[in-house]
């Protein structure tokens, strides 16, 4: 990949971390309903060369997995699938459309069909580790994600177009100062021993049957977490048991213990459930602990994750509305205030 091009995906890549960020700060309507905020840089990267974008989507993925502590648990792979599932669709439909004189979809319903794809690859993905039970879900996904799409397409017409010129001197400022590359490089074997100790970790809890041992194995890697300086949350763990239960006991298995409504709790699927939510939350826990690893100085997730640090910060400093303080961000604010739509800058 050229140098520019490399560029312009790691920029683009901190923008869906820088949008993600965005999304965490505002308020939330609907309690675990995530609009999916990041993937308005997706949205603004079409003209990209089609291997590029691909690397887009898969560094997005990463780089959002690697900040969200879930690098090595099962929820990366299933967020890397619908990142390049969405993303490929997304992408060969704009290309369709270009060719059609924008005559098929606008950028709205190119941004809900990838909202469609990402609930469907989800789904199927869950449900391959946590039963059919998942696909009743789908119709309520499905719906949740059209409304993502609509809000998504609707901030990247607010926004306007990214100008990199701005961020990458201010990147360039960041990496001549910036020590953790030489700090990798010291320590590069003990980095590689502790990632694939994580990742060996991570992967046997799922061969383990005991109940005891996993709430064990839970305990050991919330510690491990704790050790690694990155704090506990209860309620994401508490929801993630609620939602694996849920769709364990829409499939009975055994035993009938009692029934809620028309729904039989079964003892099988009952313990089924609390298995899976166990391992689940362990993996996540040890996945947590990836805060301490940081990836090749040279390479695209590395770039990607000093652009966030430029564009972040930014943001956090610059002063008025939300969406000001993005264009501010992005250069992309004219000297009236209003949105400005360069012709040369963009990506």
């Amino acid at each position: 990949m050229r140098s520019q091009t490399k560029n312009q995906v790691a920029y683009l890549s901190a923008l869906t971390l820088l949008f993600s960020y965005i999304e965490s700060i505002l308020p939330r309507t609907v309690p675990f309903f995530r609009l999916g905020l990041g993937n308005i840089a997706l949205l603004m990267s079409f003209s990209l060369p089609p291997m590029p974008f691909m690397a887009l989507c898969a560094v997005k993925a990463a780089a959002s997995s690697m900040m969200a502590g879930t690098l090595f648990s099962p929820f990366f792979p299933v967020s890397l699938a619908q990142s390049i599932a969405s993303g490929f669709f997304m992408y060969a439909v704009s290309r369709l459309n270009a060719r059609l004189g924008g005559k098929l979809l606008s950028l709205y319903g190119i941004s809900v069909l990838g909202s469609a794809i990402s609930a469907v690859v989800q789904i199927i993905c869950c449900s391959l580790y946590l039963g059919r039970g998942t696909f009743t879900l789908l119709g309520a996904m499905l719906i949740f994600n059209t409304a993502s799409g609509i809000i998504t397409a609707f901030f990247c017409g607010k926004i306007g177009n990214p100008s990199i010129k701005k961020s990458g001197t201010i990147c360039a400022h960041l990496a001549a100062t910036d020590g953790s590359s030489g700090r990798w490089r010291k320590n590069r074997h003990a980095q590689m021993v502790l990632a694939v100790a994580l990742l060996i970790s991570a992967a046997s809890v799922f061969f383990v049957r005991s109940i005891p041992v996993l709430v064990l194995a839970l305990c050991l890697s919330l510690a491990a977490q704790k050790r690694c300086g990155r704090r506990i949350l209860v309620l994401p763990h508490l929801s993630l048991w609620v939602f694996v239960i849920a769709a364990a006991l829409l499939v009975p298995e055994g035993k009938v213990i009692m029934k809620i409504g028309s729904i039989a709790v079964t003892q099988g699927a009952l313990v089924s459930g609390i298995q899976k939510s166990l391992r689940l939350s362990a993996a996540s826990a040890l996945s947590q602990c990836a805060v301490v690893l940081r990836p090749p100085k040279d390479s695209l997730l590395a770039l990607s994750l000093l652009y966030y640090r430029a564009l972040s910060d930014t943001f956090r400093t610059s002063e008025g509305g939300i969406f000001r303080r993005i264009q501010k961000t992005l250069g992309t604010e004219s000297d009236d205030g209003g949105t400005n739509h360069p012709a040369t800058e963009t990506l």
